[in-house]
C-alpha cells in the first residue's frame, strides 16, 4: 500500500488546484449521493446537532463535510510535492503568544474541523514545535506513507510505544515550553457521557485529567478552509479552569467545558466538521 499511496500522490500532484477541486467534487457526489457511504451516520449526527434545520439544510452540510474531508485527504497527498502550510492566515496569534509567555508550555484543545494536518504543520513552523496525540492511520503501508508525509510537513506526533510513554513525553514537551495538542472530539470506550449539542456523548476526559497533574495554559484552536490549500487558523483565549478538592468532579466539569468550546466552533463552521464519526453511538 505504501507504493499505491505514493503513486496516488504523484498523480494528484500532476493536477492543478482547480483540477483537484473538481475531482474532489466528483468523488463527493459519488460517495455521498450515489454510493451513500456513511450518509445515514452523517445525517443522523446532524439531526441530533441541528434539529432546527430542514432535511435539505442538513443534507447540504453533510455533503460539504464529506467534500471538505476529501479535500483534507487530497491536501495531505498533494503535500508530497507541495507545501501544505503555504497559504494559512493566522487569527488570534496574541492568545497563543500570551499563553506561551508563561513558560509552562501550552495544551491546544483541538478537534476534527478543517485540515488538522495543515494546522499542526503551520504551528510547528511558525510558532513553536507542536506535538499531537494521534492514533495510527490504518495499518502497514498506509500508516508508513502518512508518517512519511507528516515528517516531511513537520506535523509532530507524541510517540507512544508502551504504557507511560505518553505521560513522560507530555512532561518533556511542556518543560521545553512547547505545545501538546489533544484531539478531544472522538468517543472513547469506558468514558463518561457528557453533553455535546445537548445530548450525552462519550467524552475523552484525558486532557482534564492530565492537566491536573501537569498544569499549563489550555488554548482552543481550530482551522477552517477558504479553498483547496487555503486555510484560516484561529486561536481563542486560554481557558480559565477552576480547581476544587473534588478531582473527579473537576475532570467532568472541565471536560464539559471542552465540549462546549468544540460545539461553539462547529456551529460556526458546520460544513468543515468531520460528521462521519458517530459521536453519539
Amino acid at each position: 500500500m505504501y507504493y499505491v499511496m505514493l503513486a496516488m500522490s504523484w498523480l494528484l500532484c500532476r493536477l492543478s488546484k482547480k483540477g483537484v477541486t473538481r475531482l474532489a467534487r466528483l468523488l463527493c457526489f459519488l460517495v455521498f449521493d450515489v454510493l451513500r457511504i456513511r450518509r445515514q451516520v452523517v445525517l443522523a449526527n446532524l439531526a441530533i446537532a441541528f434539529p432546527e434545520l430542514t432535511v435539505k439544510e442538513r443534507s447540504r452540510i453533510g455533503r460539504d463535510s464529506v467534500y471538505n474531508f476529501i479535500l483534507t485527504i487530497f491536501e495531505l497527498l498533494y503535500s508530497y510535492q507541495h507545501d501544505i502550510a503555504e497559504d494559512i492566515e493566522v487569527h488570534g496569534r496574541e492568545h497563543i503568544d500570551a499563553a506561551l509567555a508563561k513558560g509552562q508550555g501550552v495544551y491546544i484543545l483541538c478537534f476534527h474541523l478543517g485540515n488538522w494536518e495543515a494546522m499542526g504543520a503551520k504551528m510547528t513552523r511558525t510558532i513553536v514545535p507542536s506535538h499531537v496525540l494521534v492514533k495510527s492511520i490504518g495499518r502497514g503501508g498506509v500508516n508508513r506513507f502518512v508518517t512519511y508525509l507528516r515528517d516531511k510537513n513537520r506535523f509532530l506526533t507524541v510517540k507512544r510505544r508502551k504504557k507511560g510513554d505518553g505521560f513522560r513525553a507530555i512532561q518533556e514537551i511542556l518543560a521545553k515550553g512547547e505545545i501538546v495538542g489533544f484531539v478531544m472530539d472522538q468517543s472513547r470506550p469506558g468514558e463518561p457521557r457528557l453533553p455535546f449539542f445537548g445530548h450525552p456523548a462519550k467524552t475523552n476526559t484525558s486532557l482534564a485529567a492530565i492537566w491536573r497533574r501537569f498544569p499549563a495554559p489550555i488554548v482552543p484552536a481550530y482551522i477552517h478552509r477558504n479553498g483547496f490549500g487555503s486555510h484560516c487558523l484561529e486561536f481563542e483565549p486560554a481557558l480559565n479552569l477552576e480547581l476544587s478538592d473534588h478531582t473527579e468532579q473537576d475532570i467532568l466539569k472541565h471536560s464539559e467545558l471542552f465540549n462546549r468550546v468544540i460545539e461553539g466552533a462547529v456551529r460556526r463552521y458546520p460544513g468543515h466538521y468531520f460528521w462521519l464519526h458517530n459521536r453519539w453511538k
